[in-house]
């Protein structure tokens, strides 16, 4: 018997055309008109520099991964877990029936617009460093810091760590990682430093924010980034989330814990390959949305 779990992508999946893919089912349709009624703007004719700032970039991988996540239901495939990489874990919430799609949405606009305003003043970004492992990380993260900030802060898999913070701070850890071994160092095309104590400042209005909203308990269990346990209680879940902006992602062993719970297959609920590549990268078995609608 299949127990498949669903994974919901972060920012860096998105594309322009990326609609284009969608774009013939009703369900499409539906979200985008609500996207459009909410926020007062379409994304699915932007271009790859217009949908980069994390304001524009978060509302639209939501809205994506909600549209791949109806259709996939509406084809009777179901999950028995959860989990998001990042803005991912909103998309996992929906999944979850924690919050309507329009409730979802408006969280991650403004999860997108106070990440976007935290680095006005310290511009930031984020390196995928592969082939060094977690101690190494660490310790050229320690060395670099006489240049600023610079944290590890996703833990995708065994070889592959993201680092993020200051951009002088990220360039001269990448240039170690080199020095150190590392197989490739990539700048990501994200716009600010996720997951870093950079984002520590934005923890309590986001908090706040959260409070507006009727956030319920869980349907399906969910692992959340911040600890890699799985929860359902809606005080933990929005706790987590306000953690997450500011702490790493632990996503290597989010995924181990599914697995140990008996998952046979994973299913990427959005744009793009990411997650299913690095799935498939430890041996999973592992499938994207885009292929199976």
């Amino acid at each position: 018997m299949k127990r498949v779990a669903f994974i919901f992508p972060g920012q860096g999946s998105q594309y322009s055309g990326m609609f284009e893919k969608v774009k013939e089912y009703q369900t499409a349709s539906f979200y985008l008109s609500k996207y459009k009624e909410i926020l007062g703007y379409s994304f699915e004719d932007l271009s790859d520099d217009e949908l980069l700032p994390t304001n524009i970039t978060q509302p639209a991988i939501y809205t994506m991964s909600a549209i791949y996540l109806k259709i996939l239901e509406d084809k009777g495939i179901k999950p028995f877990m959860l989990a998001g990489h990042s803005l991912g874990e909103f998309s996992a919430l929906l999944a979850g029936g924690c919050y309507s799609f329009e409730d979802g949405l408006r969280i991650v606009s403004y999860r997108g617009l106070i990440m976007k305003n935290a680095t006005k003043d310290t511009p930031g970004t984020m390196a995928a460093i592969i082939g060094i492992n977690n101690e190494k990380i660490k310790n050229i993260c320690l060395k670099s810091s006489h240049i600023g900030i610079v944290e590890p802060a996703n833990y995708n898999s065994l070889e592959q760590i993201v680092i993020s913070g200051e951009v002088e701070a990220v360039n001269y850890a990448c240039d170690l990682a080199k020095k150190e071994g590392a197989k490739l160092t990539k700048i990501l095309n994200v716009s600010a430093p996720f997951h870093s104590s950079l984002m520590l400042k934005i923890n309590k209005v986001f908090e706040n924010k959260l409070e507006e909203f009727n956030i319920k308990n869980s349907n399906i269990p969910i692992v959340q980034n911040y600890d890699a346990n799985i929860h359902q209680d809606s005080k933990i879940i929005k706790r987590n989330l306000v953690y997450q902006l500011s702490s790493p992602v632990l996503w290597d062993d989010s995924i181990e814990q599914i697995r140990r719970r008996g998952a046979t297959e994973f299913v990427e609920i959005g744009p793009r390959k990411v997650l299913t590549n690095l799935c498939k990268s430890n041996k999973i078995v592992a499938y994207s949305s885009e292929d199976l609608i």
